[in-house]
C-alpha cells in the first residue's frame, strides 16, 4: 500500500513514516542524525560503509540504517557506547588505506573558504594567534560569520 504511514520510536523520539522506508531516511525525516558516508563517491558503490549501523530492540547485532526497513513499533536506539566503538571500528577499516588526501566536509562547504583543518590544528597546540590569522587571511569578520556558520 503506497502512502501508508507506520509508527515507530527513533533514539527515544516517537515518529510516524512511509510504510517501505529505510531507517536512515524515517531519521532524516525525522531531523534526526546517523552517520554515514553512504553519499561518499570514493567508495566502492557495492561496498556499503556500514557507518550508519544503530540497535534495534530484539535485533541481537546492529544493524545497517541505511538497508534496514522500519516495521510498526519498531524501537531504534541511534547513539550508545555499543554504537560509538562499532562505529569507530568501522571507520578505522574504512580509512585503513585512506591516504588522506580529501577535506573534510567544513572546508569543503565552507562559504569563506576558511582552511578549518589547519584551524583547529593550530588550536590543538595551543597557538591561538596564528589560528586567529590563519581565518583572517580568507575572512575579516570571523565573529560575525562564526555565529552564522552552516556547518554540517
Amino acid at each position: 500500500m503506497a502512502g501508508r504511514e507506520i509508527s515507530l520510536s527513533l533514539g527515544g523520539h516517537p515518529v510516524r513514516v512511509a510504510e517501505g522506508s529505510t531507517i536512515l531516511e524515517a531519521a532524516r525525516a525525522a531531523g534526526l542524525s546517523i552517520p554515514t558516508l553512504c553519499e561518499e563517491d570514493r567508495l566502492p558503490p557495492e561496498e556499503a560503509c556500514r557507518l550508519c549501523v544503530v540497535e534495534v530492540a530484539g535485533h541481537e547485532r546492529p544493524v545497517a540504517a541505511c538497508a534496514t526497513r522500519v516495521e510498526p513499533g519498531m524501537e531504534v536506539i541511534l547513539d550508545s557506547e555499543r554504537l560509538a566503538a562499532e562505529r569507530r571500528a568501522i571507520l578505522e577499516l574504512v580509512l585503513s588505506e585512506h591516504y588522506g588526501d580529501c577535506l573534510p566536509p567544513c572546508s569543503q562547504r565552507c562559504p569563506a573558504g576558511i582552511d578549518i583543518q589547519g584551524y583547529i590544528a593550530l588550536i590543538a597546540r595551543g597557538q591561538y594567534l596564528e589560528a586567529a590569522r590563519l581565518i583572517r587571511r580568507r575572512n575579516p569578520l570571523p565573529m560575525t560569520c562564526g555565529r552564522g556558520c552552516p556547518h554540517p
